[in-house]
């Protein structure tokens, strides 16, 4: 799980919550994390240890939007790892775009360009409520222009099903071509 949001009325920030979400374990869980943590080195975009932690910590995701992660300059806050997620990634896929549904799921084939969107467990996003975004580029931050995207896997094999984009990168909707 990752760090509490703005979204939580009452986020608790714990330094040692956030140094386990650091190492990737999330930050609900009971592993061991040797002291002293040193906010310092929570908060380096290269990870380590610089400051004399008793933990070495990756390098910070990236993935991240940049409201969501540590901007790796004095003074170090807190806020900064509101809705952190050390083990983000993002699911590539093929699509086929068209300016409706039907138009993106009349085509069958793909180019073989890829986009990513940030449901790391699914090739087709699980939720179609704008809780994932897509993205061009598997580490940056330019959204997929909106409209109806056709999935199809990395080997190029339709999902027979697409996806809706709105126009800030979200994915509003979806269903079955």
């Amino acid at each position: 799980m990752a760090v509490p949001d703005a979204a939580n009325p009452t986020p608790e920030l714990s330094i040692l919550k956030i140094a386990r979400e650091r190492k990737g374990f999330g930050y609900t869980a009971n592993t061991a994390i040797t002291s002293p943590i040193h906010f310092s080195d929570l908060s380096r975009l290269t990870g380590g240890n610089t400051s004399g932690s008793g933990e070495s910590y990756p390098a910070v995701n990236t993935l991240n939007s940049s409201l969501n992660r540590p901007d790796g300059s004095a003074p170090e806050k807190f806020s900064e790892f509101l809705g952190y997620d050390q083990n983000v990634s993002r699911s590539a896929f093929q699509f086929f775009e068209g300016v409706s549904a039907n138009d993106a799921c009349s085509f069958g084939f793909t180019d073989g360009s890829e986009y990513y969107h940030t449901d790391s467990n699914n090739l087709y996003p699980d939720a179609l409520n704008g809780t994932y975004t897509a993205y061009t580029t598997e580490t940056g931050f330019t959204h997929v222009s909106a409209g109806y995207y056709q999935v199809y896997d990395t080997s190029g094999i339709s999902t027979n099903k697409y996806i809706q984009v709105g126009s800030n990168g979200s994915i509003i909707g979806g269903g079955t071509c």
